[in-house]
């Protein structure tokens, strides 16, 4: 099981060392089965990742991944920056693919490039504007466009993102999210039949929703983006997961 914080570009580089430090203090080795990664903003992910350098409990993402394994590409993050400090990197976050007008092409090059470095790709994927006519236009297309070979590797992860619940206090309905999943899944399984990736829910997650999501077939975890700014929160979120890994 999954537990993905998304902290975007909401903290400065105190206050992430801070959350981070609160977060290391409150963990233990009985989050076992659990995988924890933080995903900091570009300026204090190597800060918050050397803090956990020793830890066996939380991993560290980028928030996004070079476009290319070398060049000149001003406001990139150099390669080998990114591959010392992470273990996973979020790519194709609907805020980006809205506001910065990334593609499903620069997508898959971000993803060719992320697994050549050994990093866990974070992909995901979203419904676009128009859930309301067909909840599962465009997801197809965008998974269809992440290259075979990093589909068949296994070595992904793919996180549903519904347009309406990101950022809003909207979260998605349990049902849609869980035959979104399946539809995922149903698209995954054509493409490479014998692998099995995992598939997250984000959009306001919480400690008092995240069970109604975590307990969905087809759920493997969340990305938590305003509840994971708090630690005390954060880690409520960390207990009900573990709370549905001891029920099972």
């Amino acid at each position: 099981m999954y537990i993905l914080a998304n902290w975007k570009d909401r903290l400065d580089a105190d206050s992430s060392s801070a959350l981070a430090n609160q977060i290391l203090s409150n963990t233990s080795s009985a989050y076992g089965n659990i995988e924890i990664v933080i995903f900091p903003d570009t300026v204090s992910l190597a800060q918050v990742a050397l803090l956990f350098e020793s830890s066996s409990i939380v991993k560290i993402g980028a928030q996004d991944g070079p476009l290319e394994k070398s060049g000149t590409l001003t406001g990139s993050i150099a390669v080998a920056n990114i591959s010392q400090f992470c273990d996973y990197v979020i790519l194709g976050h609907s805020e980006r693919r809205s506001k910065l007008g990334e593609t499903d092409e620069i997508v898959a090059k971000k993803a060719t490039v992320a697994c050549d470095l050994g990093l866990v790709p974070v992909i995901c994927v979203s419904n676009g504007e128009v859930s309301n006519a067909d909840p599962y236009l465009g997801i197809e297309t965008q998974l269809q466009a992440i290259p075979r070979e990093i589909l068949s590797r296994g070595e992904l992860l793919i996180a549903y993102e519904p347009i309406d619940a990101i950022g809003t206090g909207s979260p998605g309905n349990p049902k849609t999210v869980e035959e979104t999943a399946r539809a995922i899944h149903k698209v995954i399984s054509r493409i490479v039949p014998t692998i099995n990736v995992p598939v997250l829910y984000g959009g306001s997650v919480d400690a008092e929703n995240v069970t109604s999501y975590l307990s969905l077939k087809g759920i493997d975890g969340v990305l938590v983006g305003g509840a994971s700014l708090a630690a005390d929160s954060f880690l409520s979120i960390v207990d009900e997961a573990l709370h549905i890994e001891h029920a099972q």
